[in-house]
């Protein structure tokens, strides 16, 4: 019954930080079937996994330290164990979507999709990690425990989790958009040593520095710090990707699409959440309509960007003429992407 009742107040708060990430990705948004597929690894692979493992570093440490020394056995395996062994299965999830995509879906182009999913399955692990927390705080303590868990977790650091991870996955991000063997190998292996490095230091900071209640507003500040830094990176990622944009519908404008268009798809306002729904509700034909013309033109934009790193082959062949002939029979049928 506790545990119900944490996830019900648990993942209505998780949900809405995956609304923001996914919001942040404007431009180019992932498919939500594998942001499904991110998140379920997060909530469910990662955390059983991670359990397992932490319990046996928890082991090894009672036995290295002595039975007499519990308090120091679980400030180690927070800060020592959990890092290492939370970010690889996280990160193992990363691996997963980064092959499914290169065999099949062609869906991570670059680094701001490698952040997404990263940040997706932390914040998967999250929910679980959560409600496991809270429901146990609870059935020990009382329901003022409960929410006060609750409230400093998930409330004010549920997106730490989602933080740590998307540094995996920009490492896989930028492997996926590099021509460069030294750099698809070791910029994953980067971004996960960036993300166990960070892990460490917030675990290391709340459970040997701050593990008191006077401490409470250092840890809140360590939390937000973490969370700003990630949505600074995500939009600062976001612009890279209106940069590409740009770039790949440049030379298309007064020919596959009125420089209008372009100026609305390319716009910094897009960045804005809900101003893209609202400037297509007055599309000629419609917001639907509108929206899979502008889709079109984006992932033609990222394709021609595959081509000038270097990517070949009939399948890119194929895909870029599929894509103009949707286009230029949007255009046909009277398609304009927001008002004329």
């Amino acid at each position: 019954m506790v545990a119900l009742l944490a996830l019900l107040i648990v993942a209505p708060t998780v949900f809405i930080y995956f609304l923001i990430i996914r919001g942040s990705d404007r431009y180019e948004p992932e498919p939500f079937w594998m942001l499904s597929v991110a998140f379920f690894w997060g909530a469910v692979v990662s955390t059983l996994t991670a359990i397992v493992g932490n319990e046996l570093g928890e082991g090894a440490l009672r036995a290295s330290l002595g039975a007499g020394q519990a308090a120091l056995v679980d400030a180690s395996t927070a800060s020592f164990v959990a890092p290492l062994v939370e970010e690889s299965t996280k990160g193992f999830g990363l691996l997963v979507l980064w092959a499914i995509s290169a065999l099949w879906v062609r869906e991570i182009d670059g680094a701001l999709d490698g952040a997404i999913y990263g940040g997706v399955i932390g914040l998967g692990f999250t929910m679980t990690e959560d409600i496991l927390y809270i429901s146990s705080a609870g059935a020990q303590h009382g329901g003022e425990a409960f929410f006060q868990v609750f409230v400093l977790r998930t409330v004010m650091a549920g997106l730490g989790h989602a933080s740590f991870t998307a540094m995996t996955g920009l490492g896989i991000g930028i492997a996926c958009e590099s021509n460069s063997t030294l750099t698809k190998l070791f910029a994953p292996i980067g971004g996960w040593c960036a993300a166990v490095g960070l892990h460490f230091l917030h675990n290391y900071l709340v459970t040997f520095l701050y593990n008191d209640g006077s401490g409470l507003v250092a840890k809140l500040l360590i939390f937000w710090t973490f969370n700003a830094l990630f949505f600074v990176l995500i939009l600062s990622l976001a612009v890279r990707d209106r940069a590409i944009v740009l770039k790949g519908l440049i030379d298309e404008a007064g020919k596959l699409l009125h420089p209008k268009e372009l100026e609305r798809t390319s716009s910094y306002w897009m960045l804005v959440p809900l101003w893209n729904f609202f400037s297509l509700m007055s599309s000629s034909k419609g917001y639907g309509e509108g929206r899979r013309k502008q889709l079109d033109l984006i992932e033609l934009s990222f394709l021609k960007n595959r081509r000038r790193r270097g990517e070949k082959g009939q399948p890119l062949d194929a895909r870029e003429a599929e894509l103009r002939f949707r286009i230029m029979q949007s255009n046909q049928a009277g398609v304009f992407i927001g008002p004329r």
